[in-house]
């Protein structure tokens, strides 16, 4: 339309030249062209430089109009439309109202029109106001839709995080009731136990079975309060805890246990410590039901793009691989995995068993 108006201007009875009233005409033209682009095309100008432009604008529209008053009115109605599109919502519009009255004082006297068509071509103007009033308030409606659905999806996404939360609560107190109850009990059995059968003089395999057996009932407390620590989000275990792992396999198991590390250590996030540390435990307990006399190698690797971790073992004593079992430590090692954007490989080496975990740092 801004374009439709500078052909209009060049087109008309007096055009464009470079000198007299031509001239006068192309420069209103070029003025209102440079004004009404930044005043369409940018939505984060201050108040005061809408104001300018449309100063600019009303001015050249009544700049073509002196220079050809036989020309075509559209410039003027193009500005009454531009008018309510920006703020200040009152005054925009009162610099139309004047521009209008400018262009109609001009019209009357040059003797190019009579009332009939100057009042035409206000009735025109105030159309086109009233169409770009229409067109704010469909894009103010518009904005309200979206930051309404916005609202609606922050509050769908607020109820599923408070759900789960919930569901993470209520596991957590299961949890803490029966697991951690029960291992408590247990331990406290254990105990008395290990203190009966060295009062009594029992065989000291004996006594270090029931030692053992003591410190797993422990370290599975510990665990389940970790556990439930971390349902509720107040800790996850990670890679600062796998030492506690090693150790609880050395005091369970009878294998060789070597465990490396290489390269700079960097924080996690809380699915992937989660998964480095379930792996090695899951990795660990497998060993210990299915080849409790297994040497074991546990590889960690902190690399720029990834961390990875080896665990090996070198299988039971008849040459059975460790992956056996109805895989649920498997999957659930690989859903971990999953959840931290890695990968899991778990698969038979010789006689033994390897499982390969990779996340991306």
């Amino acid at each position: 339309m801004v374009a439709l108006v500078v052909a209009s201007a060049a087109l008309g009875p007096v055009g464009f030249s470079t000198g007299g009233a031509g001239m006068f005409n192309a420069a209103a033209a070029a003025a209102f062209t440079a004004a009404a682009v930044p005043y369409l095309l940018r939505d984060r100008l201050s108040q005061p430089a809408y104001v300018v432009l449309m100063v600019v604008m009303a001015a050249a529209v009544v700049g073509m109009r002196a220079a050809d008053p036989a020309a075509e009115v559209t410039a003027l109605f193009l500005i009454a439309a531009f008018a309510p599109l920006r703020p200040p919502r009152l005054l925009l519009p009162a610099l139309v109202l004047l521009a209008a009255c400018a262009v109609n004082v001009v019209q009357l006297s040059t003797g190019q029109g009579v009332v009939s068509l100057v009042l035409a071509t206000d009735a025109g103007a105030a159309f086109f106001l009233l169409v770009g009033v229409l067109l704010r308030r469909e894009k103010e409606q518009r904005e309200r839709i979206s930051v309404l659905l916005r609202q609606v999806e922050a509050g769908r996404e607020a109820e599923r995080t408070a759900a789960a939360a919930a569901e993470r609560a209520r596991l957590a107190r299961e949890m803490h009731d029966v697991l951690a109850h029960t291992l408590s009990g247990l331990s406290l059995h254990l105990e008395g136990s290990r203190l009966l059968a060295r009062g009594a003089g029992a065989d000291p395999r004996l006594l270090g079975s029931l030692d053992r057996a003591g410190a797993l009932a422990k370290s599975g407390l510990a665990e389940a309060r970790r556990a439930v620590l971390a349902l509720r989000d107040d800790e996850a275990p990670g890679p600062g805890l796998l030492q506690s792992l090693i150790d609880q396999h050395r005091d369970a198991a009878s294998g060789r246990l070597r465990f490396n590390s290489r390269g700079e250590a960097v924080p996690l996030p809380p699915e992937a410590a989660l998964a480095l540390y379930r792996t090695v435990q899951e990795a660990l307990s497998n060993v210990r039901k299915h080849a409790p006399g297994a040497d074991v190698d546990v590889d960690l690797s902190w690399e720029p793009a990834a961390v990875r971790l080896t665990v090996t073992d070198s299988g039971a004593a008849g040459g059975a691989a460790t992956g056996g079992g109805a895989g649920f430590g498997l999957n659930g090692m690989a859903e971990r995995a999953q959840l931290a954007g890695g990968t899991v490989e778990a698969e038979p080496l010789g006689s033994g068993f390897r499982v390969r975990l990779t996340i991306p740092v």
